[in-house]
């Protein structure tokens, strides 16, 4: 009775497996992707900014401080090429085609201002600026800290 029934069983088992293999083509990974690890310019700024400020809270002689910052350009996005012909590999999908996208460059950072009690100070001037300098890879002349007042 079984062997009756294996034909059967295989040609249900391949048409489900068909159907999965289909509705899974349709969907476009890139653009998924995209979507999730877009971050604008105005989001990725203000990030660093809640960021560096948390940082600097904890900064012996800092107890209040407001950060902003300016960046070079927007994010860019890296997609796959062929290195053969520096065509862009593509999916297709529901929407047409789409290139295959590989990550984000985030915009680098242009300058940042820092203004922080006893901003004023030397010690905490030269603190803040060393840390600065390390955390974003800038120059000094990038970074101006001032007093609250």
């Amino acid at each position: 009775m079984l062997k009756k029934h294996k034909n059967k069983i295989v040609i249900i088992t391949l048409a489900i497996v068909g159907i999965a293999l289909i509705l899974l083509g349709n969907i476009d990974f890139s653009k998924k992707n995209e979507e999730k690890n877009e971050l604008s310019q105005e989001l990725y700024t203000t990030y660093l900014e809640k960021k560096i400020e948390a940082f600097l809270l904890s900064v012996r002689g800092i107890s209040n401080v407001n950060v902003v910052i300016t960046l070079d350009n927007s994010s860019e996005f890296v997609y796959a090429q062929n290195d053969a012909t520096y065509d862009f590999l593509k999916l297709s999908g529901e929407d047409g085609e789409s290139a295959v996208y590989v990550t984000e460059i985030y915009p680098r950072v242009r300058g940042i201002a820092i203004a922080c009690t006893n901003g004023d100070s030397d010690e905490v001037k030269m603190k803040v600026t060393a840390l600065i300098q390390a955390y974003l890879g800038i120059s000094s002349n990038r970074i101006q800290i001032v007093s609250f007042g």
